[in-house]
């Protein structure tokens, strides 16, 4: 990544957030923030640097004296040190006197933008730099471009095909008397995959009756658990497009064995209107031009399952949003249980809404893709409304 090709989203990121200065450190590959933005991919530094980016004016790159060699390689101007006093002096002459953002989240709330160790927090702020998170600078870099838009869109079309696919599977098999594994199904979706050149990082979750009620529950061949009459069907299946800038689409489809007992479908209609309540309040707040923090999505959607009684059994956030290089991607969550995601829903990225209901003997998760757009959320995957049955 250039200079020019980030530097201007930064530092507007800085003043759009009251924030003097954005300090990217490292010390030996433990921010992976650093490789995206310091920009010199050939050069290897064994002591700790900063990369110093301003609210306005000239990035500067803090580096130990015996690396200077190559520091200067790199398109930022250079101060070095030696010495531990060095590096405190260093630091305190760049202090910009305002909040200055780092890798950092209070009470790591944030654990996917926390990557700066306690005790350098602790040497900041004791040189007087009021630390605050970076979280809303990296925010403004989660933009996909038309691209990766459409990379995504022929993803959630290809993963919705082989949805449908893996249940007419399950009929088939059914039909013609033939028992049903959990393992099977997730051998068959990963060949449709692979027929398709698509990439996964693993295999699909495949969960018949109380398997359902474990949220990541893994079949192996050989211990997994054959469809019986009544059961619940839970398929949470992933895929992109084998290039590394291209997001995944990320689906739950549910059905029964059967017609749906009374305490399955009332479960159903819980997550179902609890999904459908998160793209609502998404719309809205977009309409009135305040997109939402993650975090307040997901307070809508488990007030709601909690108000019908299910909120003991819904035991993750509501949904993520979608990365490249895994499902789960670097920008805003909607979350207020695992974690607090303040970060806004900005539009430019795609985001699951997947609420659920765990209990002993079934789980029920709807999920869906969608894209936030400046006219408010678009759906890019199906939009189930009833139980598929086999």
């Amino acid at each position: 990544m250039r200079r020019m090709d980030w530097l201007p989203v930064a530092q507007a990121a800085l003043r759009a957030h009251g924030l003097a200065a954005w300090w990217i450190y490292d010390f030996r590959g433990t921010n992976p923030v650093a490789a995206r933005f310091v920009g010199m991919p050939d050069a290897h530094f064994s002591r700790r640097v900063v990369l110093a980016v301003p609210a306005e004016g000239t990035p500067v790159f803090l580096a130990h004296a015996i690396e200077r060699g190559a520091a200067v390689r790199g398109p930022w101007p250079v101060r070095t040190y030696a010495d531990r006093q060095g590096l405190r002096d260093a630091l305190a002459a760049l202090n910009p006197g305002g909040p200055v953002a780092i890798e950092y989240s209070p009470e790591a709330d944030l654990p996917y933008v926390s990557h700066v160790d306690a005790g350098t927090v602790e040497l900041l702020r004791a040189l007087g730099v009021d630390v605050r998170s970076s979280a809303e600078v990296l925010q403004a870099f989660a933009t996909w471009t038309p691209a990766q838009v459409a990379a995504h869109e022929r993803a959630a079309e290809a993963v919705m095909a082989v949805a449908h696919g893996a249940f007419d599977e399950i009929r088939r098999l059914r039909a013609a008397g033939a028992e049903v594994r959990e393992a099977a199904v997730q051998t068959w979706i990963a060949a449709r995959f692979a027929e398709r050149g698509l990439v996964t990082g693993h295999d699909a979750i495949v969960g018949f009756g109380p398997n359902a009620g474990d949220p990541h529950y893994a079949p192996v061949a050989g211990s997994d658990r054959a469809l019986a009459e009544g059961e619940v069907v839970l398929i949470d299946l992933w895929a992109k497009e084998d290039h590394p800038d291209a997001p995944f689409a990320d689906v739950t489809w549910m059905g029964t064995c059967g017609a749906p007992t009374p305490e399955v479908l009332r479960a159903w209609t819980a997550v179902r209107d609890a999904r459908d309540l998160a793209v609502r309040v998404l719309a809205e707040r977009y309409a009135a031009g305040d997109p939402p923090a993650g975090w307040e999505v997901d307070r809508a959607v488990r007030d709601h399952l909690t108000a019908a009684g299910y909120g003991d059994a819904f035991v993750h956030r509501t949904g993520h949003s979608l990365g490249m290089a895994m499902t789960h991607g670097e920008a805003a969550h909607l979350d207020d249980f695992e974690t607090k995601d303040v970060r806004r829903l900005t539009p430019g990225f795609g985001i699951t809404v997947e609420p659920g209901v765990y209990v002993p003997t079934f789980g029920v998760r709807s999920e869906i893709d969608v894209m936030l757009e400046a006219d408010g959320p678009r759906v890019t995957t199906g939009l189930q409304t009833e139980l598929e049955r086999v």
